[in-house]
């Protein structure tokens, strides 16, 4: 998995001396030690220009896979962070063909690959990764990033000097002073876009890569993107069993090639159909070669909220499959203890006890002696499983899903369960209106407008003179301009399916600049252990992303007889791993996988405060609101002061709305402490 850091001089810039770079590299690895606390790599070029760090978890060759790596005749140097799977059919084949390996780490496929290929080298990696590679003949920086933007890298230039780093507190060390990006501040651009709440720090966007020239000249490319057929394509003749089975087939293989590991490894198990999935199959792997063969679970044991507790499920998964599960208690004390730890790590706000939550569960694994785990995230964006996806699906017919046999709702059908979800949405999130207005379609999906709704867009939040320099936020259009002209305009022509719109966008938001950031790489690493996405193989995402709507939104006959359809959520993933899953499982409606604050102080106890209104209490005052620069203390006094005396405990996992923005607020407070950033003055 590890952390990497790189520094480029292009010519004209004068570089630093041997010594003071390598100092410079040293001190940014020791600011992303806690990625790779195995070992430390550093390479400078002779002529000074190039400078490249790794911090090294050891995963895979543990005895010779140290880094930098570098081609038999030094002319190829690279820090690589991830795993490349299936690479030892890669590395038989290549040497097979004349090409010298010096270790056998996953790691060097990159090193080779590019001798081979040269920058087209990208298609040929399989996993999550990313990587900064200097080629000395061509005097050029070849960074990259995976399919999905599982694994960070980010980017900026300082005094001339091009940097990328695993994560941007690595640049500090190189001397780089953080500054607010007020505009992006605004309109929540570090999840619309790859921008990030600091000015000139930028996220290298998942599937692109980087060409960083001796000239000073930076080219950045996309190398693949997610994509779908067109609405009115009818698939190949087949069977929805048939679809069912390469589902199975091709998530099989993905587990399969991802329980490679020279280290121990574990499995995070929820209640969900999406971890027991992975953990069903990782066990029975397993058993092919050993009937005997266990291996250990981790689940987060909400113990003070039995509504969104899922360890009785866990319970009865772990023993269905005979398999050792540890509970991981999440006490909401627990969880606001790490709430500062995973905004410093995540780099980016945080308004929800995912991140916290995560931190606790990936410190069990460290703790117990795991390096490794397995875990379900990307599913429910991929196969169909957020509650606001279903209008949508609704809004277009799905000639695909009809050729294929399936009984699908009429036009009028269609219309009255829209009205059905749509109050539904409105309940959950109080969205805007989701009823067609004149502006692009794509604005008018549930998915954008419902994602768009989680931030901070009340103007009143800031002060005054903030949106007189930058301008109101508007967010649902920085959104809709993140996402792109070329979904934009195929959502416009009717050229996708709503409901394949609707998985761009939220793979592209929710998924690749949130989840996978601040609930997956950053609150693992932030333990040293590597999560291994099993649902974000692109040979799976391909093919589930070519049938048609209807598989993964399937609609089914009601049991309530006043209504005629109900859409079951994943439905093709449920009948693909139906072997691997309990019955309750299998047949489970998705339930949000919400950590969140208890309702209400314990009974008898004398503190009327909460363990979030004592942390909000103390970190939120005058002083640290007015230093940031940029935050209404008004409106921030009101708010807590409103949060304090008559708090709204929503139950469910839900979080009272002044709270998710006063986490907000004390998340730039943390940002602003950790990074050393200078009051915002407009």
């Amino acid at each position: 998995m590890c952390g990497l850091t790189s520094a480029f001089y292009p010519d004209g810039v004068e570089p630093p001396s041997t010594d003071a770079l390598f100092q410079a590299l040293g001190a940014s690895l020791e600011l992303i030690k806690h990625r790779g606390p195995d070992s430390r790599g550093v390479y400078v070029s002779p002529d000074r220009r190039v400078g490249l760090g790794h911090a090294r978890l050891s995963i895979i060759d543990l005895s010779t896979g140290q880094q930098p790596l570098s081609d038999e005749n030094d002319l190829i140097h690279a820090v690589v962070t991830g795993e490349i799977y299936d690479h030892d059919r890669i590395r038989d084949e290549m040497q097979q063909q004349g090409y010298s390996f010096k270790t056998k780490s996953d790691s060097e496929l990159v090193v080779q690959l590019y001798k081979r290929y040269g920058t087209n080298m990208l298609s040929h990696l399989r996993g999550e990764f990313a990587f900064v590679l200097y080629d000395v003949e061509r005097r050029m920086l070849f960074a990259a990033r995976d399919r999905f933007g599982i694994k960070p890298l980010y980017y900026t230039t300082y005094k001339g000097c091009i940097l990328f780093a695993s994560e941007m507190k690595a640049f500090l060390g190189m001397g780089w002073k953080a500054e607010w990006d007020m505009e992006s501040i605004l309109n929540n651009a570090d999840f619309c876009d790859e921008r990030t709440v600091f000015r000139g720090a930028k996220k290298l966007a998942a599937g692109t890569y980087a060409l960083c020239r001796a000239s000073g000249d930076v080219e950045i490319a996309p190398y693949w993107d997610v994509s779908y057929p067109a609405a009115t394509s009818i698939p190949p003749p087949t069977s929805v069993e048939e679809v069912a089975l390469k589902v199975r087939e091709l998530l099989v293989e993905s587990v399969r090639l991802r329980l490679r590991s020279d280290v121990p490894w574990a499995v995070y198990l929820s209640g969900g159909i999406d971890s027991s999935a992975v953990a069903g199959i990782a066990v029975s792997l397993l058993r092919e070669k050993d009937p005997n063969a266990t291996l250990t679970t981790f689940t987060l044991s909400y113990v003070e909220d039995e509504a969104t507790d899922e360890t009785p499920l866990a319970i009865r998964s772990a023993a269905h499959l005979g398999v050792e599960l540890v509970k991981v208690a999440a006490t909401e004390a627990r969880l606001v203890g790490a709430l500062e730890e995973s905004v410093y790590h995540s780099e980016c706000p945080v308004n929800s006890f995912h991140a916290p939550g995560k931190i606790l569960l990936s410190k069990a694994v460290r703790e117990a002696g795991f390096k490794v785990a397995l875990s379900g995230e990307g599913s429910d964006e991929i196969f169909g499983g957020y509650p606001w996806l279903p209008l949508d699906y609704l809004r277009d017919p799905d000639p695909a899903g009809a050729s294929l046999g399936l009984a699908l709702p009429t036009d009028d059908e269609r219309q009255a369960l829209t009205e059905q979800y749509r109050n539904n949405v409105r309940r959950m999130w109080n969205v805007l209106s989701l009823n067609p207005t004149s502006a692009p379609r794509l604005l008018n999906l549930s998915t954008p407008l419902t994602l768009a709704g989680m931030w901070l867009g009340d103007p009143a939040v800031y002060e005054p003179r903030v949106i007189e320099k930058n301008g109101r936020p508007n967010v649902l259009r920085t959104l809709e301009e993140g996402v792109g002209a070329r979904v934009s305009n195929y959502d416009a022509l009717g050229t996708w399916h709503g409901l394949h719109v609707a998985h761009y966008v939220t793979v592209k938001t929710l998924l690749g600049r949130a989840i996978l950031n601040c609930v997956g790489d950053r609150s693992d690493m932030a333990n040293a252990v590597e999560s291994r996405v099993s649902f974000l193989d692109h040979h799976l995402v391909d093919y589930v992303n070519s049938l048609p709507p209807s598989l993964k939104l399937r609609p089914m006959p009601n049991p309530d007889p006043t209504k005629k359809w109900i859409l079951v959520e994943k439905w093709i993933l449920r009948e693909a791993v139906k072997p691997f899953v309990t019955p309750e499982i299998y047949t489970r409606r998705k339930i949000p996988f919400n950590p969140a604050p208890a309702n209400g102080p314990p009974a008898g106890s004398t503190d009327k405060l909460v363990p979030l209104q004592r942390h909000l209490k103390a970190r939120i005052t005058q002083e640290a609101v007015e230093k940031l620069g940029f935050v209404s203390w008004p409106f921030v006094s009101e708010a807590l002061k409103g949060y304090l005396e008559n708090p709204n405990f929503v139950g469910q996992g839900g979080i009272d709305p002044r709270a998710r923005i006063l986490m907000t607020v004390l998340s730039f407070i943390v940002l602003q402490e950790k990074f050393a950033v200078e009051t915002y003055k407009a």
